[in-house]
């Protein structure tokens, strides 16, 4: 049997030594390909993808679709997604920095966005309701007085009565006008309507004599009041839902911006 001299046995110990150096060397070789990889490719969709969260919801203020809370859902998710993929591969404490605020403000955004969404809502409803059941009430009620004025030979309560159907008309007038763009001058016209609608309707209950029409007057006074309420509460939140906006898109939006683009510099120095 042939024996090996220490010289022998010292040479294959050392390729030995090489081989497993040369296999470990490549495995980590490979890792941190891999590694360069995804960070490369998740790096380059991080700011599209947040400028498709942008575009949903304004595409949603134009048209109240839902399929744009759909989509803009989706997209919070692959967004938050992405965020988890870098966070995994990188250990950059910089990166962690702008990931963790990404995420606060990604939240903070869909915040934002779902109160849009509820005040919309609620504004709908209160056009179908409110304004759908008491709009043939606030012309039928003066039309019936100025008509019975007439038949009653009663000048004073059938002036008052045009008045009153004149005022009322102007003023779910600059009602709708308000609440399609949000002019101010038609919210201030709304409310000086508002003041000649109360002016009229009460000298109409305080002058009339005919039973029926009275009983007309105070149910348009009824109808009157909860139309103004419900037009204060749709203005309410038209002022809100503008602020809310304000809020996403010169606050949150600018920074998530600045964000992601300081992280996507931050991961392309490290590929």
């Amino acid at each position: 049997m042939k024996r090996f001299s220490p010289f022998h046995i010292i040479i294959i110990l050392s390729l030995m030594v090489t081989i497993v150096l040369a296999v470990q060397f490549g495995g980590v070789l490979h890792l941190s390909t891999n590694s360069s990889q995804v960070l490369s490719q998740t790096s380059n969709v991080v700011e599209p993808t947040l400028m498709r969260l942008r575009l949903d919801v304004k595409e949603y203020l134009m048209v109240q679709d839902k399929k744009y809370i759909l989509d803009f859902e989706q997209e919070t998710k692959r967004f938050l997604s992405l965020l988890d993929s870098l966070e995994s591969v990188s250990k950059d404490s910089t990166v962690s920095e702008k990931i963790k605020a990404l995420r606060a403000d990604m939240q903070s955004f869909d915040t934002l966005f779902k109160k849009i969404v509820s005040l919309e809502a609620e504004n709908t409803k209160i056009e179908s309701t409110v304004f759908n059941q008491y709009n043939t009430l606030l012309e039928e009620h003066p039309n019936h007085i100025l008509f019975q004025a007439f038949t009653d030979n009663d000048p004073v309560s059938g002036n008052s009565a045009a008045h009153l159907l004149d005022a009322s008309l102007k003023y779910k007038l600059a009602v709708a006008s308000y609440s399609l763009n949000n002019n101010q001058f038609f919210l201030i016209r709304s409310n000086e309507l508002k003041e000649e609608v109360q002016k009229h309707a009460n000298k109409i209950e305080m002058l009339v004599d005919n039973k029926e029409s009275l009983k007309r007057i105070k149910s348009f006074k009824e109808a009157f009041g909860l139309y103004n309420q419900g037009f204060e509460h749709l203005t309410k939140n038209i002022q809100t839902k503008h602020a809310t906006v304000s809020s996403a898109f010169e606050e949150v939006v600018p920074r998530m911006m600045n964000n992601s683009q300081a992280l996507v510099f931050t991961l392309e120095k490290d590929i």
